[in-house]
């Protein structure tokens, strides 16, 4: 007889799984997708509808009630916007103009990356050292809402007139693939008092970071054939400037927490959502309003971000809720 319950228990066991797996399974998408190359150029048609499948799964996580509370105190709030759409992108801008001042296609890719919302997999981590969940989940929406207007703002503004902007085009695309579903999903949950997400969110998990998976596989083979055939030892470059920036946003945002005197939950929060983009989002738009040369920086970003965070939550928060640094009230 077939039974739901064991359907469950193998998809949470899969979830969990793939939670382990996070640090390598996007870094896995970029080396599938090169080596898969245009053979799958046909499914990139796929990209805009797994996209909103996977931000979809995340906005069901999120509710007004967990909104309202958080906007009651919006300090947190107004210190991520300084940090994640003010700070970070001025960071990306200036390693970019330093590491490339006559590369304008590599600039826009390293500005791209941090103008980017923020990341539904912040939450995850945020979770795992015992951030401020509602927090968290209050700035993923609010990072969404915002990103159709900021995102193209802050790349025609940093990356100049040097390159062809379609700022309409991303608004569009940021709207279909990012904020109408995590709108949709939050309506749900709230409109259930979190019933539906209660009883299914946990089962569509494994599938929403398979489809993450596809997302990186599927955009880096449409890419991959421009790639491999510009390869260089230009690449390293490109590389170690994409590591620096990911890891130099944590002790940025940390920084920012311990200024303004958070409570540590509220601090780790803050850090993974300043310091974690969205950054398969940025990979499609990269692909589809710039050159393949743009979206390299982006690419690189996808190998190291999930290792950064692994690496940098641990030497930040230690293995478990007590961290090194942080301290239950950072002063």
């Amino acid at each position: 007889m077939f039974h739901f319950q064991d359907v469950e228990q193998s998809l949470n066991h899969l979830n969990s799984s793939l939670d382990r797996l996070m640090p390598v399974l996007t870094p896995l998408g970029v080396v599938v997708g090169l080596l898969l190359g245009n053979r799958i150029e046909a499914w990139g048609a796929l990209t805009p509808y797994l996209f909103a499948a996977l931000t979809f799964v995340g906005g069901l996580g999120i509710s007004a009630r967990q909104f309202t509370t958080v906007i009651k105190r919006p300090k947190a709030l107004a210190v991520f916007v300084l940090g994640s759409i003010i700070l970070m992108p001025l960071v990306g801008w200036l390693f970019a103009t330093l590491a490339f001042p006559s590369n304008a296609e590599i600039r826009t890719g390293i500005i791209l990356l941090t103008a980017i919302p923020t990341a539904i997999t912040g939450y995850i981590w945020s979770s795992i050292h015992r951030g401020n969940e509602p927090l968290s989940l209050t700035i993923i929406l609010i990072g969404t809402l915002l990103a159709p207007l900021t995102t193209p703002l802050i790349v025609r503004v940093l990356a100049g007139s040097t390159v062809d902007i379609d700022s309409g085009g991303m608004m569009v695309s940021l709207l279909t693939m990012v904020v109408i579903p995590t709108a949709l999903g939050s309506f749900i949950n709230t409109a259930s008092r979190g019933r539906v997400s209660k009883a299914i969110t946990p089962s569509l998990k494994p599938f929403s970071k398979l489809a993450l998976f596809l997302i990186v596989i599927i955009n880096t083979a449409r890419v991959s054939e421009q790639l491999m055939a510009n390869l260089s030892a230009s690449y390293i470059g490109i590389a170690l400037t994409s590591l620096v920036l990911a890891v130099s946003s944590y002790p940025l945002s940390a920084g920012l927490a311990r200024l303004f005197r958070f409570e540590r939950s509220e601090a780790v929060s803050l850090t993974f959502s300043i310091s974690m983009r969205n950054i398969s989002a940025a990979l499609v738009l990269a692909i589809q309003y710039f050159s393949p040369t743009a979206a390299l920086p982006v690419i690189f970003g996808i190998v190291f971000q999930q290792s950064t965070a692994a690496l940098m939550a641990s030497l930040m928060f230690g293995s478990t809720s007590s961290s090194p640094i942080l301290k239950e009230q950072i002063s």
